[in-house]
């Protein structure tokens, strides 16, 4: 069975505040540390009036 940790990021909290660059560059920063790789895909996420609010990557947690 394969097992895979998911790291996340919203563009926007639950008290409406946005990301920041900063956050972008800490989830890159994980991802990386993660052994993501230039060609791991990621995943959209949306929300159901269809816009994009944030994706996802799933990283090996045997990394």
């Amino acid at each position: 069975m394969a097992i895979g940790l998911k790291l996340d990021i919203e563009f926007a909290g639950p008290d409406g505040q946005r990301a920041t660059f900063g956050d972008l560059k800490r989830f890159v920063a994980r991802a990386e540390a993660g052994g993501s790789a230039d060609d791991d895909e990621l995943n959209i996420e949306m929300n159901e009036n269809d816009e994009i609010i944030g994706f996802s990557l799933y990283l090996d947690p045997n990394s």
